[in-house]
């Protein structure tokens, strides 16, 4: 027969380990903590309840403050969007005005049209006798600053024609 993975002939005995000391008996004092008093003990509960509901309500602030800032980001990345789009637009029309307006192109279109620029000997200046002037009927102090006026341009006209 082969050689055996463990001899049960040769059985070590271990020592046992040394135990630690054990600790010596705790007794019991009077006094330590102090009992509460029915009253003292309500109040502790309500202080506790009321520590309890600010933190909620911190919490829920806190959460409700988050999503009005999420609501209102969302407001302005649409603003912001429209006011590219209008600006854009502003844009095209700025450039499609200046385009249409430039000169060039307004000659252009006048040739087209069969439209010359204004000649000299086209306009007719018209003087009229006083015969066919209409004359409104006029108020006292009219009467004396067209007296006062005309009396100016006479003397201004006579120190120009005196130079």
């Amino acid at each position: 027969m082969g050689q055996a993975a463990y001899n049960y002939n040769e059985v070590r005995r271990r020592k046992p380990r040394p135990q630690p000391a054990r600790k010596a008996n705790l007794r019991v004092e009077k006094g330590g903590k102090r009992r509460l008093t029915p009253l003292q003990a309500a109040m502790q509960h309500v202080m506790h309840i009321l520590s309890l509901g600010l933190l909620v309500g911190f919490a829920v602030g806190l959460l409700w403050s988050e999503a009005q800032i999420v609501e209102l980001s969302s407001e302005i990345r649409s603003a912001k969007a429209t006011l590219l789009s209008e600006q854009s637009q502003n844009d095209y029309y700025t450039n499609t005005l200046d385009s249409q307006t430039n000169i060039t192109n307004v000659e252009e279109a006048a040739g087209r049209l069969g439209l010359m620029k204004l000649d000299e000997s086209q306009v007719t200046y018209i003087r009229l006798n006083s015969e066919s002037v209409l004359v409104r009927k006029e108020s006292a102090v009219q009467k004396w600053t067209d007296f006062l006026h005309a009396g100016a341009l006479t003397l201004v006209g006579t120190l120009n024609g005196a130079d």
